[in-house]
């Protein structure tokens, strides 16, 4: 018991320190993924600035998604994208560079 009353207050820092607030050090930067297919699809993207991955993210048959990412020092998205699903063998990733309110239409 005393050991757990001394291990509490190391796993909550732990926990704690883990989910960090620090901001990117430049900024967010918004964008937008849009449908040019006849289909529904479903992507995977992978923000290569704060190497976050977005997993399975929807788009409608001619629709638009917005995105939010972390910015380079220019202030624009740094991105690579493929199709989600199991068989991802032939889709492979897709890098882009975007600006800020820019769309990237998708074709497959």
């Amino acid at each position: 018991m005393k050991k757990l009353k001394l291990l509490a207050p190391v796993i909550c820092l732990t926990i704690l320190n883990c989910s960090s607030s620090i901001p990117p050090p430049n900024g967010m930067v918004d964008w937008y993924l849009s449908n040019g297919s006849g289909n529904s699809i479903t992507l995977v993207v992978y923000d290569k600035i704060c190497k976050r991955t977005y997993f399975r993210i929807p788009l409608s048959r001619s629709g638009e998604v917005p995105m939010s990412t972390c910015a380079n020092s220019e202030g624009g998205a740094e991105f690579r994208y493929r199709r989600a699903g199991y068989d991802t063998g032939n889709s492979t990733w897709t890098d882009e560079n975007l600006a800020a309110n820019q769309s990237l239409l998708v074709r497959f």
